[in-house]
């Protein structure tokens, strides 16, 4: 992306316009250059738009902006739908998608294969012991822990994965410049520095307004092949993000509690209305059919040909068979099946009945 691009992302961006909206604009004017120079008429034929929109819009392509400096040097970038080959591939499938995400630190590949946990911002001893378990044994099982970076039950599952030497990411309600909540600022850097991601829809600057937690709530709900409840009251926010996850076709767990806590009755809501009963990691792995039987392990990652690398990224954890491989990728069915035995003898791969393979954690 080129810094003029940026800057006009930037601008388009600081209108807070939803993501639905946004994609209406740039789907009727092709990129933010071509919507920040439309004419007021123009803007107006574009359903759902309003005067006050279109005032907006004409006030973001005058008004001075500066590029924030960690989008300057690189440790953060801006991921744009559709273009960018790193934007989260779970989040592009959901039914509202930001068209453009912010990302601090580093998103990886094996990013997709993930489980979001969340709950409380004010958990019992028992709530934040239980989120450590979970978020350890799922980060050994191979999985990327995705949470809101919130009090409680977030930052709980965060900074346990870190400790596990484990993927994680953080979905803020504001944006990267703006980081909240402010305890846990030293939390998202470190998270950032090492080589984790912490990720934002929102404008540079957003301000963490109550309104924007729900909204980022589908992004921790669609990342997630899961999403496990760990302890939520009945009015919590982590509700919300399991209703959706349900939604989206996502498995969604919740963990049991004593029936005097208060902070189990939103845990005890969902299993009622058919969220899966969860005591241990097993119980999410098994659901998602992930094998998590402790091997023998090489040093390091076998060295891959570029075949073999587009045939691991393309596999997943539901079986597909080599010749919907080979077509995908424009391969011969011979080369793809030989590419794939290479796979499967380096334990990278698993041959399932009928010419399917999956993906190994």
């Amino acid at each position: 992306m080129s810094r003029e691009e940026l800057i006009a992302w930037l601008r388009l961006l600081r209108v807070e316009f939803s993501a639905s909206k946004l994609r209406a604009l740039l789907e009727r004017f092709g990129d933010p250059d071509g919507v920040l120079g439309a004419s007021a008429s123009a803007l107006r034929e574009v359903s759902g738009m309003r005067e006050a929109d279109v005032a907006a819009i004409e006030r973001a392509a005058r008004e001075p902006i500066e590029t924030p400096e960690p989008l300057e040097t690189g440790a953060a970038r801006l991921l744009i739908a559709g273009v960018s080959d790193d934007y989260p591939r779970a989040l592009e499938a959901t039914p509202d998608p930001p068209p453009a995400l912010f990302v601090w630190g580093e998103l990886q590949e094996r990013d997709r294969f993930a489980v979001s946990v969340v709950g409380t911002r004010q958990p019992s001893a028992y709530g934040r012991m239980v989120a450590e378990r979970f978020a350890r044994d799922l980060c050994e099982a191979g999985l990327t822990i995705v949470s809101g970076g919130a009090l409680g039950v977030d930052a709980v599952a965060h900074r346990t994965a870190l400790e596990a030497n484990g993927r994680t990411v953080a979905i803020l309600g504001s944006g990267l410049g703006n980081l909240y909540p402010a305890e846990n600022r030293a939390l998202f850097r470190r998270m950032a520095e090492t080589g984790n991601a912490v990720v934002s829809e929102y404008a540079w600057d957003a301000a963490p307004d109550a309104w924007r937690f729900p909204v980022r709530n589908r992004l921790i709900a669609a990342w997630g092949m899961a999403t496990l409840v760990v302890e939520a009251p009945q009015a919590s926010g982590a509700l919300i993000t399991a209703r959706l996850a349900a939604e989206y076709g996502r498995e969604v767990f919740a963990v049991p509690g004593s029936i005097d806590n208060p902070k189990s009755k939103g845990c005890h809501a969902l299993i009622k209305d058919g969220a899966s009963l969860a005591e241990c990691a097993e119980d999410v792995l098994n659901a998602l059919k992930i094998d998590a039987t402790p091997r023998e392990r090489a040093p390091e990652l076998p060295l891959l040909t570029e075949t073999q690398e587009r045939l691991l990224n393309a596999l997943d954890l539901e079986p597909r068979h080599v010749d919907a491989l080979a077509r995908q990728l424009g391969l011969p069915v011979h080369t793809a099946q030989a590419e794939l035995t290479m796979l499967e003898m380096q334990g990278l791969a698993r041959r399932m009945p009928g010419g399917a393979f999956v993906r190994v954690l």
